[in-house]
């Protein structure tokens, strides 16, 4: 996770235990209930402090959708990185998979591959997901074996990835 991802958790997570802390004592009583009233109510009277109190519960909003999509889309992406005589390069796991992909289209046997690349302690794991032509000479096993082969060939081989942990295959549809 990124510092100011960091930072945007700690003042989202801030912001709400106050308010949740004040909602919770206004409700229990140990704050009466026309403090907060008279509180709130002095704070929308005046403009500055309407703007400021506008631009934090927005900016509470925005931060409410960012940090779970932003989260969400972490999974789907991520870096692969080497290492190299002049220094460490750095491989998007989409572009391996786009890679992958255009790659295993030239399969006849073959279509709508969709790939899946994540690293792995010292290497990677691929999730492959795709239909297949099961009339092939030696039928699924076969066309699937071979799949996981040239997909691992090209990780080694095209990429550079000295260690390919797995290449786990899904046929969701047989021709």
């Amino acid at each position: 996770m990124r510092a100011y991802q960091k930072v945007l958790w700690v003042v989202g997570l801030v912001a709400l235990g106050a308010f949740s802390l004040a909602g919770f004592l206004a409700d229990a009583g140990f704050i009466p209930r026309t403090t907060v009233y008279f509180a709130l109510t002095k704070m929308w009277l005046e403009l500055t402090i309407r703007l400021t109190a506008g631009a934090v519960f927005l900016f509470l909003l925005v931060l409410s959708i960012y940090l779970p999509i932003s989260t969400w889309l972490k999974g789907a992406g991520g870096w692969i990185t080497l290492s190299n005589p002049l220094g460490p390069l750095s491989i998007s796991t989409e572009a391996i998979s786009k890679f992958i992909q255009r790659t295993g289209e030239k399969m006849e046997e073959v279509t709508g591959a969709k790939i899946k690349i994540k690293p792995a302690k010292e290497g990677v794991e691929s999730y492959v997901t795709l239909s297949a032509h099961g009339e092939a000479e030696g039928g699924v096993p076969r066309l699937v074996n071979d799949f996981q082969e040239m997909v691992k060939k090209y990780l080694v081989e095209q990429v550079g990835i000295p260690d390919v942990k797995k290449v786990e295959v899904r046929v969701t549809k047989i021709f």
